[in-house]
Formats: C-alpha cells, structure tokens, sequence
C-alpha cells in the first residue's frame, strides 16, 4: 500500500483485559501493535493508523475533542459519561470482547435480593451515574459513595453496605466475601469514533479497517462444516443447517446415493444442530475454525 500522507489515530486502553483485546482483534486484522507494552504511541506502516495508549477514562475524551479520530472502549464508560454521546462520540460497533456486567454486589451474609432492599443503603461505585440513573428508575434513594480503585473492600472497611461494580467472573467478589445479586447492565468494547466528517483518505482507511473487524468477528462466530448425507435427505439438511448461504452440495465419487455437503454454520447452535444431523444420517461430519470471513 502507497504511504499515506494522513493516519487515522486510534485510542487503546494501555493495560488490563481491554487492553490485551484490542491488540488481539487489531492483530487478527493483519495490523501489529508493537511497543505497546513500552509505548504511549505507536505507528502501523501499512495501514496509515497511529495508536495512542491511554487510560480507558481518557479515551472517549480523546476522541471527543478530536485528538484521536477513532477508540476502543468499554460502552460502560459511555454510559457512565453520557455527554460524549450528546457531544459527537458515535459508536460504530459492538466488538463482542471484554464481556463483563455492572452489577451489585453484596456480603454474603447480606440478605438484600431485590432492589427495594437497597433503600437507605450505602453504595460504593465508580460508575456513580449509572448506579444513579438505575435507582431514580426504581425510584430507590441511597447514599452512592465514589471510588476509584479497590471497590471491593469498601464493606470490610466499613465505607459503604454495598458496592456496585464491573464483575466479569466474579472471583474477585468471592475473594473479598462478596456475592452478585443484581446485574444493572451487560457490558462490553466497542468501537467509537469522532462524530466530524473525515477526510476521503481517512475514511478509507477506517472503512477497509471496518471491513477487517467485520471479517474477524464474523469468523469468530461461525465454524466451516463438512458432511456426507444422502442426497434425498437435502431438503431436511437445508431446513436444519443455520448457514450464511445455501449449502455447496459436491457428488462423491462412488456409486453411493451420498453427497458431500459443506456450509457455514453458526458456532452457538451447532451443538444443538449436530445432533439433528446424527438423525438424518449425516455422517463422517467434519468441523473447522475460520480464520477470516467477508461476505
């Protein structure tokens, strides 16, 4: 690819389990982030991108202010900083990585169960707004109690009754005598950009980088299967086979009534699905990742 003369620079969380997934996702798209580890800002030759490392709070403000024309960021952040959507942050799409949940969490001794029975308690939080909002949409008052570090402690040490964070196994909470009684909202990454109009040699670079991403979590989501079946049992097999287009149907090379058939298959049913198969007789199924998947 010619040099272009214009990067499209993009916001990264610098450590932690966003951090380690954007570098993942942007390195299946064929991009190397080298230096991330050691490096506030690094460049891709090839690509025209420039990624600057950041804390995950100073991303939507960077990309807010026009200092990065695009970011990776958790959309709990969004939420919890309403006004960089109000202000021209979009997001451009879900990335299906860093899936965690806001939830409320209580000790195990505790025996709140509903939201009624946080009434008149204390909440330790950094995400004081959306806790907030949750509660005036109950209509629940409590006292929210904002920090920014260490949130699981704040009952053992006697700041708050209850606290309200992002749990993702929920091995911390159990660590620290906590258990998770309700979820607020389901979180993950996405990709945002600046809400100006790029120049032309930008935006293609963000759309041919759209297109990558696209690629790379649609093959996430699907596997490659391969099948023999016989040939009358086709209408059942398209009836059951959740693929992206109509099944490649081959002739096999003997003087048998079977086909091989190959398809795209969606990976959260396929379980489900072979079993179904098994009972049509399908047979010698063969089951593969795919690496990259354009439509």
């Amino acid at each position: 690819m010619k040099a272009t003369t214009e990067r499209v620079r993009i916001a990264l969380q610098k450590k932690g389990r966003l951090a380690d997934g954007s570098i993942d996702l942007l390195a299946r798209c064929g991009l190397s982030v080298k230096g991330a580890k050691s490096q506030l800002m690094v460049q891709d030759e090839t690509f025209g991108l420039e990624f600057i490392f950041a804390r995950d709070d100073d991303i939507p403000e960077f990309v807010q202010s026009g200092v990065c024309d695009l970011g990776i960021v958790g959309d709990n952040l969004l939420e919890e900083y309403a006004q960089y959507e109000k202000n021209g942050v979009a997001v451009i799409m879900p990335l299906a990585f860093s899936r965690c949940r806001l939830s409320i969490a209580t000790p195990k001794r505790s025996n709140i169960s509903d939201i009624k029975d946080v009434a008149g308690k204390t909440i330790a939080t950094s995400y004081p707004n959306t806790i907030k909002a949750y509660l005036d949409k109950n209509d629940v008052s409590a006292k929210i109690v904002v920090m920014h570090g260490s949130v699981e402690l704040a009952p053992q040490i006697g700041v708050a009754d209850i606290i309200c964070d992002l749990v993702a196994s929920g091995a911390t909470l159990n660590e620290n005598g906590l258990k998770e009684v309700l979820q607020i909202k389901q979180c993950q990454a996405v990709l945002i950009r600046n809400g100006a109009k790029l120049s032309n040699e930008k935006q293609l670079i963000v759309d041919r980088l759209i297109m990558r991403i696209n690629g790379v979590l649609s093959a996430k989501q699907n596997r490659y299967i391969m099948l023999h079946i016989d040939k009358d049992k086709l209408p059942l097999l398209a009836k059951i086979m959740p693929g992206a287009e109509r099944p490649t149907v081959l002739a096999l090379n003997d003087t048998s009534d079977k086909v091989a058939v190959h398809v795209v298959s969606q990976e959260d049913v396929f379980w489900a699905t072979m079993e179904k198969l098994k009972a049509i007789g399908a047979s010698s199924i063969l089951v593969l990742p795919i690496e990259k998947m354009v439509d």
